[in-house]
């Protein structure tokens, strides 16, 4: 014959006492008491979860803030939710959830307030990869808090498993993202003031450290050592034409058939695919060297029928990855003296040794040259002065080795 459970009263539990080690008093029907130590009377309900069928608890309140009479209510509550098979525990997490999501402001409805404001104001791309931040190490623990209700303290803690992971980067970005959402709150009066504007205090800072370049008469053996790699024939290609160029990676692999001038000799890149500045995004001209279009002759039966120089190898309707020459570069032995984005660097570097033009050179780049005010008036890309440069490199490249002959 099973057990029978007698009931609490309310003079059982009013006159239970603290002991050396916690203890319980039951009710019945998976009710019971916890009394700790610390003298703090604690419901829970203990009860098997549906479908698994794994013992758990949950917490139903305090003594004396939840009665035994309000106890035994929130019981039967969850008895009946279990007769349909519903955790009791999931459910209340879930009406928390829906509760938190009618209230105007918390921080993910903050957010995508900021995120319609932010987003004509930043490269989409950039925009995309902070939101995509925040969907994975912010809002799945704060974004259903009202703002008003994020502490420095919480913040800190919500960003601590960032920190154990070594991602210092990824932390100071959060951090500062998440401040950006608090401070446009503030702007658009939905709190008086950021609380957590030094939240970032709290952990150290790594220094940032520049892309790792060789110098330029270091050039001949790196192109020698990728030349005789066992990479695959676009991407020593794509190496040649992006050190040639002296563009970004993404705007390198992106480069289309259609934005080549064979007849002028010039390769536009649009506005949209240039990196945004503080004003705005602007095209890019690159004046083509002989060696850049030695490169075009030799692609041109090769992917002349597709609308990237660089199509991708199994999604021919898109370009190579940006990420393809830093990879190539790691593997071929070059992990932190030279990526990607450093040839830029060894090019400028050539240049400032030959004492160049410094408006021409750094123009070479796609860097804006002087202040807000001077860059509103001067929109010259300098085109005509930075043909010889762009000559002057592609020889240079040429003389340290560099081939063009791919048959």
């Amino acid at each position: 014959m099973p057990k029978v459970t007698k009931p609490l009263t309310n003079t059982e539990v009013e006159k239970s006492k603290p002991k050396d080690k916690e203890y319980t008093l039951t009710d019945g029907y998976g009710l019971f008491l916890l009394i700790l130590p610390s003298g703090v009377k604690s419901w829970r309900f203990n009860y098997i979860r549906p479908y698994s069928q794994k013992r758990t608890k949950i917490s139903l309140g305090t003594y004396p803030s939840v009665s035994l009479a309000q106890a035994r209510t929130i019981r039967e509550e969850y008895r009946a939710l279990l007769a349909q098979n519903i955790d009791p525990q999931i459910h209340k997490e879930e009406q928390e959830r829906l509760q938190a999501e009618q209230n105007d402001n918390t921080l993910l409805k903050l957010a995508k307030r900021w995120k319609e404001k932010r987003i004509n104001e930043v490269e989409p791309l950039t925009m995309e990869k902070n939101w995509a931040r925040l969907e994975n190490h912010l809002f799945p623990a704060l974004g259903h808090y009202p703002i008003d209700k994020i502490t420095p303290p919480i913040l800190i803690n919500t960003v601590k498993p960032i920190y154990n992971k070594g991602l210092n980067d990824t932390l100071h970005r959060i951090l500062n993202l998440a401040n950006q959402i608090l401070n446009y709150a503030v702007t658009i009066g939905e709190l008086p003031f950021n609380a957590c504007q030094n939240a970032r205090d709290a952990y150290h800072k790594e220094t940032q450290t520049h892309h790792p370049a060789i110098k330029p008469e270091e050039l001949p053996k790196l192109l020698s050592d990728f030349q005789n790699s066992n990479r695959d024939f676009l991407t020593k290609v794509l190496f040649k034409w992006q050190l040639l160029s002296m563009v970004r990676p993404a705007e390198a692999v992106s480069v289309e058939w259609s934005e080549i001038d064979f007849d002028k000799k010039l390769w536009n890149i649009p506005a949209e695919k240039m990196k945004k500045t503080r004003k705005g995004q602007f095209p890019h001209t690159v004046p083509l060297s002989s060696q850049l279009l030695k490169i075009l002759e030799e692609m041109h039966p090769i992917t002349g029928m597709n609308k990237f120089v660089f199509p991708h190898y199994s999604l021919p309707n898109q370009s190579m990855s940006k990420e393809t020459i830093t990879n190539a570069l790691r593997k071929i032995g070059y992990k932190g003296i030279q990526d990607s984005h450093g040839l830029r660097s060894i090019a400028r570097t050539y240049l400032e040794d030959q004492a160049v033009d410094f408006r021409a050179a750094e123009s070479c780049l796609a860097h804006r040259i002087g202040n807000e005010v001077s860059q509103a008036y001067n929109r010259s890309e300098y085109i005509e002065l930075r043909r010889p440069l762009m000559q002057l490199w592609g020889d240079y490249c040429e003389s340290c080795g560099m081939v063009f002959q791919f048959n």
